[in-house]
């Protein structure tokens, strides 16, 4: 009877359990959609300073919604104001001379949109900000799950080193560069009829795209014994794409930031989920430094900063004792019974493999002819090496 009586416990416990588990879903109130988002900075290593301007929208539905056709100021402690110029929808940028753009000068952004709201930043003070004082990397297997497989690739890192620069806190950005190729020219094609193209177009053989890094990156030395910092993790490359199959590089955007702008993008870096996932920390609720003189209760997403820059460029080309998981994204594709006449209008054009002298009974997929349909483009940038 005893055990029948703690069975029956049991179960009740394990039915009432579930049910007090209730997931994490952030709730999103109707008056958080349309808030104003600002986002700019003034540095000085920049030929353009920009200002975007949009609208909020809701979860469910993301978008970019721009505000454009405002009155957009960006103005300094020495009384110096330079006005903004709408570049595209919701984009604002001015060339200001570098000779405003000095560290300890502090900068703000004063904005009138259409309709009369007037949004104003904070002042925010321009750190010095030294070199990049190393970028690198090293071969590195990253743990993928809780089954002990890994991931080989390189993982980047910097050492930051300010000397008698009395900066405290930083920001990194990384952009990144990749040679990838097209295994074929544009010879043979059928749209109805076969075509043969001579000499082979060969222009859509290399291709480079280039796309920013989505982590953040911050840190605060103060409290350290030295200004100095070693081996901070930037980026990690895994084996299973082309990105170092022919050419690899990685640029290196040093900010140097106030407090105030540090404390703003670190936040950030947490809500990411760098330092776990949604459901393991509730997202933060992060102000910036922008307010709504018009509706003082409504909040203004985003932050107006003032930064100094530095960046470095690493190249990488035949990592050594890094196998590569990767061939192509090229499927070449023996045409089905009928030949050609199997080829779907819809396909047109479709490439055919084969040589100056005749057509072989392969189809080829864009990828195949055709680095561009990947990304990129097929100009070389001008900072790649030969």
């Amino acid at each position: 009877m005893l055990q029948t009586k703690i069975v029956i416990k049991f179960l009740i416990l394990a039915i009432m359990l579930p049910s007090c588990i209730t997931p994490y879903e952030p709730h999103i109130n109707s008056k958080d959609i349309n808030k104003f988002v600002v986002s700019g900075q003034v540095t000085d290593n920049s030929d353009y300073q920009t200002v975007s301007i949009s609208k909020a929208s809701s979860v469910g539905n993301p978008q970019y919604i721009p505000v454009s056709n405002c009155y957009v100021r960006i103005l300094d402690d020495k009384g110096n104001e330079f006005l903004m110029q709408e570049s595209s929808a919701g984009v604002y940028q001015v060339q200001i001379d570098k000779n405003y753009l000095t560290p300890g000068t502090s900068f703000k952004v004063v904005i009138l949109t259409s309709d009369g709201i007037n949004i104003e930043s904070d002042f925010d003070r321009m750190s010095e900000c030294p070199v990049v004082d190393s970028v690198y990397y090293i071969r590195k297997e990253i743990r993928t799950d809780l089954q002990g497989q890994v991931t080989n690739g390189i993982q980047f890192y910097i050492d930051l080193d300010c000397g008698n620069i009395n900066s405290h806190f930083f920001r990194w950005e990384a952009i990144e560069t990749w040679e990838h190729h097209a295994p074929y020219p544009k010879e043979w094609y059928y749209d109805g009829t076969v075509h043969h193209i001579s000499p082979p177009d060969f222009s859509r053989i290399v291709c480079w795209s280039t796309e920013p890094v989505r982590n953040i990156y911050t840190l605060s030395t103060l409290g350290l014994v030295e200004n100095k910092y070693n081996m901070l993790p930037i980026h990690f490359v895994d084996n299973h794409t082309s990105r170092l199959m022919y050419g690899y590089s990685l640029l290196i955007n040093q900010f140097a930031m106030s407090e105030a702008a540090y404390s703003y993008w670190d936040q950030l870096r947490i809500n990411s989920g760098e330092q776990g996932g949604l459901y393991e920390k509730q997202p933060l609720s992060i102000r910036g430094n922008l307010h709504n003189n018009t509706n003082p209760d409504q909040v203004v997403l985003g932050f107006f900063s003032a930064s100094s820059l530095k960046s470095k460029r690493i190249f990488i080309r035949n990592v050594q004792n890094l196998t590569l998981d990767f061939t192509t994204y090229c499927t070449p594709d023996t045409l089905r019974v009928g030949g050609l006449h199997s080829i779907d209008p819809s396909e047109y054009p479709a490439f055919l493999a084969g040589n100056k002298f005749n057509f072989f009974n392969v189809q080829l997929s864009q990828y195949c002819v055709d680095c561009m349909s990947l990304g990129g483009t097929n100009i070389k940038p001008d900072f790649w090496p030969n």
